[in-house]
């Protein structure tokens, strides 16, 4: 049915049209993807669909027998929780009182990680698998195996060949994806090469599987045992296994090229050739006793642990973040670099030339050290410890940050062998973690403001009314939303009329709730000429707040109450700026900010806000992040734009609902700002987001944006990775 809509709507609407971005019909699409769609315009979006890239789970956590009566720690990770990982929610928990929260995660998750940390210092990894509603109890589970899965690439979509495997066969055809199914026999044989990628999804057994130039996925849920897995020299090749993956190799397992693990993988024996690089996310084991040698660099991430001896050669470098064990001797020629937890279970002999270098608080164990090399710690103070016998020669170092430890007294390493402040002694108390569960000495737990929070966990050790900072996406993350600006008339689907990342962090006290909301916003891109406005909406009434700062407005546009939220409004709005292009000052001479690579740039703009609460809220009634963003348009404050499905505020202007392309239902709580076809006017995603260049609908920079929303956000829930085949690099702004 046609809208009847006003004259002076459709004068406004096409003055909205020619005054921001123009748009030309470029076509630059990469290789086609199945349903993928070069016009956002042509979509068929189920009904109900917001094109959400997150979920809401349930967390419901207990502690059954802790050894402390305090308050412990849990942290939520999406990731292996190494060094470099951060958490996406903390919180207390105690002995007897349950830690119930909506949980706010990227959709398309598997599993999360959550690391209980005690008050002591102390911690440990429990893995759970995803659902609506996760329930876990902590001590009493402590021991059980895990499940794990991950979601990751399948045989159901994006698959240019779909076979079952038998025989001798060939993957040869550039490009082209080979997803194999079924139950493998244990016959015959696969050689991909031309650029084609194998994608094994099924079980059992091949006998061969050679790699000349592509690469090879294994998948979430594949269990594959390969007898003779070879991996040929070539600059594109790389074998993957996904998170709930595990593959298996029986014989030696001698690669030339690129291994990235983050699932399972046991090899009967390694020989890392110095062309290959060995990435572990997950856990990597060399089976057998027989020797391993390590040629080609290696970063772990996860647990590595070779069964027998092995060898670091010259030239072979190391960067360990998680668990690295080596059960037999280890002759060690090449370098390490350790940000955690290191063992061998037997002689460690670190040669001339060679070198153990650890950072801020790592922990390296041995049962005999002869050392003729270096070790060296960097940061804070950590901890190298020989269970027996140690011997330096001549021209052996231990400088700078390390306490070395030798349990039974150092045998044979002479004071000149200490350098630079380095110190013998077993003294220093490392915790134990998720990567290192040996850890040294027993903390003290110490409460200077009496919270009920170990000063050890208490990110505010000194302020009884603070205890912890929980941040989404996480700490070392962003999100990011994007805007059209033309509602309620169509855009051209760049998203790029304004770009603004987001991160949040709630200052939480003890008993979990938030007594301070700060947030940063990094405007990115301005990819229109119309000075728009952009704020957020709180599930909350304005008198909650007792003050807002941050907030920069230029133009006599805005009205606030005294506490700095907006006037006139029956939920907490903050409007954290009522105009774009006094914060992404265009002075290039150029029509739009950051849209058009090649042009000049302008600096992202970094704009914090801090919302202090009158009295600590409850971290549900606050919503959940990015807490309803949105935008107004052309310094128009009743022309909101908002993600789909979310609540216009009090100021919007009810009149623009239902006119032009707008389809918006202000009385539904789920049927707002969607065309009659269903279609956005902003996008929301959680990992970041690569924009489109100016005058590039998303669905021709996103080789699977259409087909992930034409499924209703089923399939290729990580649309926006940068994975294989997901991106046309040149359609993104540079």
């Amino acid at each position: 049915m046609m809208k009847l809509v006003a004259k002076s709507s459709l004068l406004i609407a096409f003055a909205l049209f020619f005054t921001s971005c123009e748009k030309d019909q470029n076509n630059n699409s990469g290789p086609a993807a199945v349903g993928q769609s070069s016009s956002t315009m042509d979509l068929k979006i189920p009904n109900g669909f917001n094109f959400e890239t997150t979920e809401s789970v349930s967390l419901d956590l207990n502690i059954d027998q802790a050894p402390l009566n305090a308050r412990y720690l849990v942290k939520v990770y999406t990731e292996n929780p190494s060094v470099i990982a951060s958490p996406i929610y903390q919180a207390f928990i105690s002995n007897g009182a349950r830690l119930n929260t909506a949980l706010t995660i990227p959709t398309g998750l598997q599993q999360l990680y959550l690391v209980m940390q005690a008050p002591d210092g102390s911690s440990f990894l429990t893995i759970v698998p995803k659902a609506k509603n996760i329930s876990h109890t902590f001590y009493r589970s402590k021991n059980k195996a895990q499940v794990e899965s991950f979601g990751s690439p399948d045989c159901v979509s994006g698959c240019d060949h779909s076979q079952s495997h038998s025989n001798w066969w060939e993957a040869n055809i550039e490009d082209d994806i080979y997803c194999v199914t079924g139950s493998y026999n244990g016959s015959g044989g696969i050689t991909v090469k031309n650029g084609a990628i194998l994608r094994l999804c099924g079980s059992g057994s091949i006998p061969n599987i050679t790699l000349n130039e592509g690469q090879i996925q294994i998948v979430a849920g594949a269990n594959v045992t390969v007898n003779n897995f070879n991996i040929n020299s070539h600059s594109d090749n790389e074998l993957v296994v996904y998170q709930g993956a595990t593959l298996t190799i029986t014989n030696w397992f001698s690669p030339n090229a690129d291994v990235v693990n983050y699932g399972t993988m046991n090899v009967a024996a390694l020989n890392l050739n110095s062309g290959a690089d060995l990435e572990n996310h997950g856990d990597f084991t060399v089976t057998t006793t027989n020797y391993c040698s390590f040629n080609g660099d290696v970063d772990n991430y996860g647990t590595l642990i070779v069964s027998g001896n092995a060898s670091i050669n010259s030239g072979s470098k190391f960067e360990n973040y998680c668990g690295l064990y080596f059960n037999g001797d280890l002759q060690h020629n090449g370098e390490i670099k350790c940000y955690s937890y290191t063992k061998v279970g037997g002689k460690w002999t670190i040669n001339g030339g060679a070198k153990h270098e650890m950072k801020n608080g790592a922990m390296a164990v041995c049962e005999d050290l002869m050392l003729n090399g270096k070790i060296e710690g960097k940061g804070s103070t950590s901890l190298f410890k020989v269970n027996d016998r140690s011997d330096a020669n001549w021209g052996a170092e231990i400088k700078k940050n390390i306490q070395f430890c030798d349990v039974n007294g150092i045998e044979n390493v002479a004071a000149r062998n200490f350098k630079d402040g380095a110190a013998e002694g077993c003294s220093l108390v490392i915790p134990s973690d998720a990567c290192n569960p040996e850890g040294n000495g027993q903390p003290q737990v110490a409460d200077a403001d009496n919270d009920g929070v170990a000063d050890e966990l208490d990110a505010y050790p000194n302020d009884a009314s603070r205890a912890a900072n929980s941040y989404f996406p996480s700490e070392n993350s962003y999100g990011t939303v994007a805007y059209e600006d033309l509602w309620p008339a169509f855009g051209d689907y760049d998203f790029n009329d304004l770009v603004v990342d987001y991160r949040y962090q709630q200052v939480l006290n003890a008993d979990n709730e938030v007594v301070d909301l700060k947030a940063r916003f990094v405007s990115r891109a301005m990819g229109g000429s119309l000075d728009n406005g952009f704020g957020i909406a709180l599930d909350i009434a304005p008198g909650v707040i007792s003050s807002v700062s941050g907030t920069r407005y230029f133009n006599s546009l805005i009205s606030t109450n005294a506490n700095g939220t907006e006037s006139g409004q029956s939920k907490a709005v903050i409007i954290v700026y009522d105009d774009a292009s006094q914060v992404l000052v265009n002075n290039t001479g150029q029509a739009f900010v950051n849209t058009v690579s090649g042009n000049p740039t302008v600096a992202p703009d970094t704009t914090d806000i801090t919302i202090n609460f009158s009295s600590a809220q409850t971290a549900a009634s606050l919503g959940t992040a990015p807490y309803n963003p949105f935008i107004f348009v052309n310094q128009t404050r009743g022309r909101e734009v908002h993600l789909a499905g979310e609540a216009p505020t009090d100021l919007a202007d009810a009149s623009l609902f239902g006119t032009l392309d707008d389809d918006t239902d202000p009385n539904s709580a789920d049927d707002t700002y969607k065309s009659a076809n269903n279609l956005p006017w902003a996008i929301h995603v959680v990992g970041g987001f690569n924009y489109p260049e100016e005058r590039v609908d998303i669905s021709q920079a996103y080789n699977y944006f259409s087909v992930w929303a034409q499924s209703g956000g089923v399939s290729y829930t990580t649309w926006y990775d940068d994975q294989p085949g997901y991106l046309n690099i040149s359609d993104l702004y540079q």
